[in-house]
């Protein structure tokens, strides 16, 4: 049974509920320890350039996509090319990696609620040194019924919010969450700037160090800003067939790319403060967040308080992202196989669960199993983030800039620009200058995407795949 498309029930659930698709582990996890390698301030200043010029110009094109064609990744291809083949095929590569992602990411995520109940049973928030944390760290990810049975929890919670719909189940939880989630980060960055020796932290993060930086510094920004923006997987194109045409895409797209930076300094900022008055190194990598944090909270003031709030907060950011994931597959059935939501979500999610269960093992009975010389967990991690996720943004774009005409493009960019100003109250002439400049808006986004972001995107899925270092 078809069921009638919804839409969000209002501009800032969507902007909310986006900016949620966005504002994942990547903002939480690795930017911290991206950071830290690539020494500190000069990498996130490249990184916010490569948001403004490049990150806002994707959200853009993909959000576009979806409300143009107010279909699944699969049918606004479809669509908006009147059913060419192969370009339909970008569509089923976007729902086949926000399969694959969503696969591995609830394992990841299911850590961040076992950490987080742990603590509050007080077993891991009371470690003496980060190799008393690491040593449990691995210890539980090796333990079968640890890391599934958190993935199962973590997965449940997916479902029971996409479930209940756009406005019904993905709008109302954002608009509760997201607030959450900014007030209980302020508060650790307040707290981790009230500690003794904090000043170091802020200095690695606001004093650039321009000699660490090298072709490689600059293409991990150019990297992380891409895929910290959740693009080339089909979630904001899914979330933009939910908007009404009345509404800015301009102005939703910078708003979105704002709250993801600034999410993302603000995680920063929480954590380097933090780790630098406890006398830890910024540069630990990926075992940052489980290896060294918990060693960090046992030893500060308040730390027990401070490291619940902060694995609430992860799991919080885990949760908002992996909704949009488990939308895309949800949109794709309900409009190509007319399937009832509740059907898709249950059916789709138990798939994506017991497909997990290989990468949630990859830690212990099936380390030793490997793809490609990978575990399982690595194989789809490596797949999805350097293969399928760079060239679904490179198709994105190509389709955008070269496939599609450019006068319809720019037609459904200045719909809804009246949310950019209220030109209603402008003087005629204002109104025309108004017209005249986001029409040279649009010129410049266009040539953006149809020049230089393809380049852009290329050099990082050279390098991402090892052919440039």
């Amino acid at each position: 049974m078809a069921e009638t498309r919804e839409h969000w029930g209002s501009h800032i659930g969507f902007i909310l509920a986006a900016a949620g698709s966005a504002i994942g582990l990547g903002n939480i996890w690795k930017f911290p320890y991206v950071a830290g390698k690539n020494g500190g301030a000069a990498f996130i200043l490249i990184y916010l350039i490569s948001v403004f010029f490049i990150g806002i110009s994707l959200v853009i094109a993909e959000i576009l996509i979806g409300r143009k064609s107010q279909l699944n990744p699969v049918g606004a291809y479809r669509k908006l090319l009147k059913g060419h083949r192969g370009w339909t095929l970008v569509g089923y590569l976007g729902v086949f990696t926000g399969f694959i992602i969503l696969s591995y990411y609830n394992v990841v995520a299911g850590w961040s609620v076992g950490y987080f109940i742990e603590g509050v049973r007080g077993s891991v928030l009371s470690f003496t040194s980060s190799e008393e944390a690491a040593d449990f760290f691995n210890h539980q990810i090796m333990n079968p019924a640890w890391i599934i049975g958190y993935q199962a929890i973590f997965s449940i919670l997916v479902l029971a919010v996409v479930y209940f719909g756009v406005a019904g189940g993905i709008e109302r939880i954002s608009r509760i969450l997201m607030p959450v989630f900014l007030g209980i980060l302020l508060i650790l960055v307040g707290w981790g700037i009230s500690l003794e020796g904090s000043r170091e932290g802020l200095s690695f993060l606001l004093k650039p160090n321009w000699e660490s930086v090298n072709g490689r510094t600059v293409l991990e920004a150019l990297g992380q800003a891409f895929f910290s923006l959740s693009l080339g997987m089909g979630a904001l194109l899914t979330y933009g067939s939910y908007l009404n045409k009345d509404d800015s895409i301009l102005s939703s797209s910078i708003m979105i790319a704002f709250l993801d930076t600034l999410i993302a300094l603000l995680a920063g900022v929480a954590i380097f403060t933090s780790v630098f008055a406890m006398g830890f190194s910024p540069d630990t990598g990926p075992g940052l967040v489980f290896c060294v944090l918990p060693a960090v909270f046992s030893k500060m003031p308040g730390g027990y308080a401070f490291g619940l709030l902060f694995f609430l907060l992860l799991t919080i950011a885990a949760l908002t992202s992996a909704i949009s994931l488990l939308e895309v597959i949800t949109s794709y059935f309900v409009d190509e196989k007319k399937w009832t939501r509740h059907r898709v979500v249950l059916g789709a999610g138990l798939i994506v669960f017991l497909v997990g269960i290989p990468s949630a093992l990859s830690f212990g009975p099936m380390r030793h199993v490997t793809v490609f010389k990978r575990t399982f967990f690595d194989f789809l991690d490596f797949l999805s983030s350097n293969i399928l996720l760079p060239l679904g943004g490179l198709l994105m774009a190509l389709f955008v800039g070269w496939y599609v005409k450019k006068t319809s493009i720019l037609e459904e960019f200045r719909k809804g620009a009246g949310g950019w100003v209220d030109t209603h109250v402008l003087h005629p002439v204002k109104q025309i200058r108004h017209k005249t400049a986001f029409l040279t808006i649009g010129n410049v986004w266009f040539f953006v995407v149809k020049y230089l972001a393809p380049v852009v995107i290329l050099l990082v899925f050279l390098y991402s795949i090892g052919i440039l270092s």
